[in-house]
């Protein structure tokens, strides 16, 4: 069990560890039925940490329907040369 209650990057093929704040980022998404999140009942928000090296590659979002955070892939924006 980590003892952090972020833990470990959001993106499950990554198995970066959580160490201190000021590397990656931190999400936090409100949470109206935290027991259908896998949260104690009391819980107002589901937080996740990703690493910043996927943080680069990756984005957090949240699927409320689905009580479930989804990490995709960013897409990449390619300026035109005018």
């Amino acid at each position: 069990m980590p003892t952090s209650a972020i833990g470990k990057c959001v993106n499950p093929g990554c198995a970066a560890e959580f160490k201190r704040l000021g590397t990656g980022k931190v999400y936090s998404f409100p949470v109206h039925k935290p027991l259908a999140w896998g949260l104690p009942p009391q819980a107002k928000q589901k937080v996740v940490w990703i690493c910043g090296k996927c943080a680069m590659m990756k984005r957090v979002e949240v699927d409320e329907k689905r009580c479930q955070v989804l990490v995709t892939d960013r897409e990449r924006v390619h300026k035109r040369s005018a």
